[in-house]
């Protein structure tokens, strides 16, 4: 028998029940409440046949223990287990993580005894009622885009408004078309006041019956703020200037003007024409990365991939047509016809394409970067890519893709936060370089240094030196054909996180042995398997392929969803 504790306050905790009630903890016992008054709170033990109680005022204050002793012992092992049930219920009500993957975290996190993981339910034992909760919790899944947004979603994790416009449009007897949009007043007051925007969507984490997730960033002082998500059930002008139309009116609420001097977007045409009427006196640029991004897939569609990466005149004209766009506008016309005069017969087709679309249908002005200092909107698709990564789903569903929204919204403010506080980004020194280097031949060009036709070749090998210095090397040191290598360092990039398990079955980077048996199938022209690998790489690991270059490769060029297919062109914006 235990006799209660009457010294000083005591340490208290609440657990929740199995119906969601409030339990509580003192000194390892576990009370739940009898009743109460407008003062007074009157808790007794769990155990149905001990009296002990104690008496708490309605703001959970400790008043006092009740004169009955506890008939029994504490259980510290079951309290253990139901502490941490308690945190897997929080989170299955407030997030839309899958139960079995919360509770297996909670599990490792709690760090329990042997004694308490042997009693310790199951997650299959536990599913049933964590499944209840969630049921109790979370909204139906809609069956189409005609569905109610529940307050929760509405609003930031801190109670402010987040939802910022819900637009329907009614086809019939049926919603087919929906535009939902969220920003808080701070991102909205952040992007107003930016002189510089960039636009962009994406497509893997939009939840299904919508089309695409639309964000709208502002650059504020060399910084990128994601300012505006909508959730869009097309890629029409019509609705992307609705869009526009709904930030215009809350500029005017908030007595500010939506008056971007710059605007960076891809080269969708029903962007292309919002942007032209909608703000008619700012620089639209068009994306370089998208740009570079374009020449290259009608090299792969072609078919001149082979030729591309074998004859080095043919992929010195091709990236001389990517180096177009850094040259100034009033020499474009020259910079072209200089390019296809010399250019191979092998990559004619390019050629005619080139001048067929974007010196003839698209505005040299809009994808002319040579004047600007942001020159891609990689900073968005960077976005893009953090963004899938915190969905974790291809299409998720409505409600983990709004708790998203939200869990970001978090992030956008702490940043807002610390712009405001005076931190500054850290800017990337092979960036730096970069730019000095293209700042350079723009001086040597300007003065009469060089002529136009060494200025494009300049600027060629510094944009192609990112993407190919490496396979460079391997093709040095191997013979391996360039298009061998490119090959198969895009079988890498497509496999995802090239991560090897160790004895523990903990995923640890590849060590340099691996790297080096990676160079070996290279040169046997093989696909590669982690497995491979593995069996492999301890008598492989003396042939002399570049451990650098194989790192380098997997490490810095690896990134799906993000880079090309092929690692042609990395210039220091792309990375």
């Amino acid at each position: 028998m235990s006799s209660p504790n009457v010294d000083g306050t005591p340490e208290i905790s609440f657990l929740i029940s199995n119906k969601g009630k409030r339990l509580l903890v003192i000194n390892g016992f576990v009370y739940q409440q009898n009743k109460s008054t407008a003062k007074v709170n009157y808790w007794v033990c769990e155990e149905k046949l001990c009296n002990a109680g104690v008496h708490f005022t309605s703001n959970d204050l400790f008043l006092k223990y009740t004169q009955n002793a506890h008939t029994h012992l504490p259980k510290p092992e079951r309290l253990v287990i139901r502490k941490m049930m308690t945190k897997v219920k929080t989170r299955v009500d407030r997030e839309t993580t899958a139960i079995g993957q919360i509770y297996t975290e909670e599990l490792v996190k709690a760090n329990l005894s042997r004694t308490a993981l042997a009693i310790a339910p199951t997650a299959r034992e536990a599913n049933h009622g964590l499944n209840v909760l969630r049921r109790r919790t979370t909204p139906v899944l809609p069956t189409s885009v005609d569905f109610n947004i529940p307050s929760r979603y509405q609003k930031t994790t801190d109670g402010e408004r987040y939802l910022l416009a819900d637009r329907i449009q009614p086809g019939g007897e049926k919603v087919e078309k929906r535009l939902i949009i969220f920003s808080t007043d701070e991102q909205l007051r952040l992007l107003f006041t930016s002189p510089h925007i960039m636009m962009d969507g994406t497509f893997d984490s939009c939840p299904p019956y919508f089309e695409q997730v639309f964000s709208i960033h502002g650059i504020k002082n060399k910084q990128s703020f994601v300012c505006v998500f909508a959730v869009l059930c097309g890629r029409s002008t019509v609705i992307y200037k609705e869009l526009i139309s709904v930030l215009h009116q809350h500029a005017r609420r908030l007595d500010l003007q939506f008056r971007p001097t710059n605007i960076t977007t891809d080269f969708e045409p029903a962007l292309i024409k919002t942007v032209a009427d909608e703000f008619p006196n700012a620089h639209h640029i068009g994306c370089y990365f998208h740009y570079t991004k374009s020449v290259y897939r009608q090299i792969q569609q072609l078919g001149l991939v082979t030729v591309y990466h074998d004859d080095e005149d043919a992929r010195s004209s091709a990236r001389k047509l990517m180096a177009l766009p850094l040259i100034p506008l009033n020499q474009i016309e020259r910079g072209f016809r200089e390019i296809s005069n010399n250019a191979p017969d092998s990559i004619r087709q390019l050629i005619d394409y080139f001048n067929r679309y974007w010196m003839t249908k698209v505005k040299w002005a809009l994808w002319n970067v040579s004047d600007v200092d942001v020159r891609t909107n990689n900073i968005v698709e960077g976005w893009n890519h953090r963004f899938n990564r915190l969905v974790a789903k291809y299409h998720p569903n409505v409600w983990h893709f709004f708790d998203c929204l939200r869990k970001e919204e978090v992030v956008v403010r702490q940043k807002i936060l610390k712009m405001m506080t005076g931190a500054k980004k850290n800017i990337n020194r092979k960036d730096i370089i970069f730019q000095q280097r293209v700042d350079s031949l723009a001086s040597d060009f300007n003065q009469n240094k060089i002529n136009l036709g060494d200025y494009l070749q300049g600027l060629s090998v510094l944009i192609g030196a990112k993407g190919i210095r490496s396979a460079s090397l391997i093709h040095r040191e191997t013979n391996i054909p360039l298009s061998t290598i490119y090959h198969n360092i895009d079988k890498l990039k497509e496999s995802g996180s090239l991560k090897h398990r160790g004895e523990n079955g903990r995923p640890r980077p590849l060590g340099g042995k691996e790297k080096k048996a990676i160079g070996q199938y290279i040169r046997n022209n093989n696909e590669i398997t982690l497995n491979e690998i593995k069996e492999n790489s301890s008598k492989m690991h003396q042939k002399s392929v570049s451990t650098s270059t194989i790192s380098r490769h997997l490490h810095e060029y690896g990134y799906k969803y993000v880079l090309p297919q092929s690692t042609h062109m990395l210039t220091s914006d792309e990375k």
